[in-house]
């Protein structure tokens, strides 16, 4: 009779066992992170962000290919005058072109020698340039007609300015200097004055105390060009070059002073010793903008031609041309 009991208690104790066991198992997978089906849903990119960068606002336009910015209201006016300045300086109108350049460098917010100033110097400098060399007319060119016994040294000195500037604004040829009674001569009125910034390599001229034309220029090597406010005493074509003990004539290879020559004497308020110095050309164009010189200021040929032309000879009735050197 115990066999009879003996094998169904074994089969029933092995299915409990097996039950028992499945229960385990199934808990233990709840406990296990679920894996996705990679053949029917795909794991989402992980997506980094991009790295933060400060850009100036045009830059950051740049690189979207998106138009730069407005500019910062203060400075939207300046934009404005200096584009229609530009505007009518193409298309000749030059005094217009010179007054809404002037406009510009009045505006409050602008500072000397910033981009904004140097974009409207270049206007003026360009329509004044037209002025000084071409037949072009403006509010400051005075016609007069010539009348008998005239001649360009008088009438030179009765306009305050000289010979070789009356030859400029009348394109008449350097080497005839003969003129016609009845005939119109025009002039430049007003007064000149000049600026050289050591900082800039600038040489700024004014014409009645407004910015009328600049040049770069060469300074003193070490610092050697003295500050200071000077006169011109000396106006001297194709000058000699006297150092210490020595004259070398114009056309000397050893001749550092180019083709013109403005002497420099100090004016009251400065070291009356710093004597010697002037605004003078140069054969090396390459110095002009460093400290190459042993003290004098120097400029291109072409532009100290310029310069020299439109200034007065001094010692006569025309009022000095005042120099004032800043670092």
């Amino acid at each position: 009779m115990f066999w009879y009991f003996k094998y169904p208690l074994i089969v029933i104790v092995v299915i409990a066992a097996l039950g028992l066991t499945s229960l385990l198992w199934r808990s233990c997978l709840k406990t296990l992170p679920q894996q996705e089906n990679q053949e029917n849903t795909a794991a989402p990119a992980v997506v980094t962000p991009p790295a933060t960068t400060t850009a100036a606002p045009s830059e950051a336009a740049a690189g979207t290919g998106l138009p730069p910015p407005p500019p910062p209201p203060a400075f939207a006016r300046i934009e404005q005058l200096l584009q229609k300045s530009a505007q009518q300086l193409a298309a000749g109108n030059l005094e217009a072109a010179r007054l809404l350049a002037f406009n510009a460098l009045k505006q409050p917010e602008l500072i000397e020698f910033d981009r904004y100033w140097f974009q409207a110097a270049d206007i003026i400098n360009e329509a004044n340039r037209r002025f000084m060399n071409e037949g072009a007319p403006c509010a400051e060119k005075v016609r007069y007609i010539i009348r008998a016994g005239d001649n360009l040294s008088k009438l030179a000195g009765k306009f305050y300015t000289s010979v070789e500037a009356l030859q400029r604004l009348n394109n008449m040829p350097g080497t005839d200097p003969v003129i016609h009674q009845g005939r119109a001569l025009f002039y430049l009125k007003g007064s000149w004055s000049i600026r050289v910034s050591k900082q800039q390599y600038l040489l700024l001229l004014y014409r009645d105390g407004e910015l009328y034309r600049y040049y770069h220029v060469g300074i003193g090597r070490e610092n050697r060009t003295p500050t200071g406010n000077f006169v011109i005493n000396s106006r001297i074509k194709h000058p000699a070059w006297t150092p210490p003990g020595k004259r070398i004539p114009y056309g000397h290879p050893d001749n550092v002073l180019g083709t013109h020559w403005l002497g420099l004497t100090p004016d009251e308020g400065t070291d009356a010793s710093l004597v010697g110095y002037g605004i003078h050309g140069t054969w090396e164009p390459n110095t002009v903008g460093t400290g190459a010189s042993a003290g004098c200021v120097r400029m291109h040929n072409e532009e100290i031609e310029e310069l020299f032309a439109f200034i007065p000879e001094p010692g006569g009735s025309a009022p000095p041309v005042r120099v004032l050197i800043e670092e």
